[in-house]
């Protein structure tokens, strides 16, 4: 038991170390922001960045939600990760750069849609594999049967002539 609450001493120093002083806001990642190299092109602002900024924050998926994506969700964090996006493109990464650190983050679960490769290709691919599986079938099923032409032939008429023989045997037979 006393060792128990000693790794809970331990763990809650830990964590009280790697929090900011009171006061100090520590920036969100941009400290990391290197993780990703240098921004991809020059920096922008005004109308063109928040256009972006949309579009970027329309296809990462939020954490807390899950359902809704950064742009819509109303969660802080949220909020706080589609700033960061902001400001990511202000200083000229790319939208690839952006998705690749939020990846480095949460996994390509921060994505509204998956990439298509490896397993995801699957995910991709079934529905149409679905659908034209399914339109092969109706093809099948709507197609008529082909009623051959009956055309007197030697078979049929040798078959005829079998036929009325038995018939013959048959109408003797009951009437005796």
């Amino acid at each position: 038991m006393r060792s128990i609450y000693l790794t809970l001493v331990v763990v809650v120093l830990s964590l009280a170390a790697l929090m900011p002083a009171a006061g100090q806001e520590a920036p969100l990642g941009a400290a990391n922001w290197d993780l990703v190299g240098q921004p991809d092109g020059p920096p922008i602002s005004g109308t063109e960045l928040d256009l972006i900024t949309e579009e970027v924050a329309g296809i990462m998926r939020c954490p807390v939600c899950q359902g809704l994506s950064i742009a819509d969700s109303p969660t802080a964090l949220a909020i706080a990760m589609k700033a960061e996006v902001k400001e990511m493109l202000s200083k000229g990464y790319s939208e690839s750069q952006v998705l690749d650190y939020f990846e480095q983050s949460y996994g390509e679960f921060i994505r509204l849609e998956p990439k298509a490769r490896g397993f995801n290709l699957f995910v991709w691919l079934a529905p149409l594999a679905v659908l034209l599986g399914g339109l092969l079938f109706l093809a099948m099923r709507m197609k008529k049967p082909v009623v051959a032409e009956l055309e007197p032939t030697a078979t049929s008429s040798s078959t005829e002539s079998e036929l009325d023989t038995y018939r013959e045997r048959v109408r003797r037979e009951v009437a005796s």
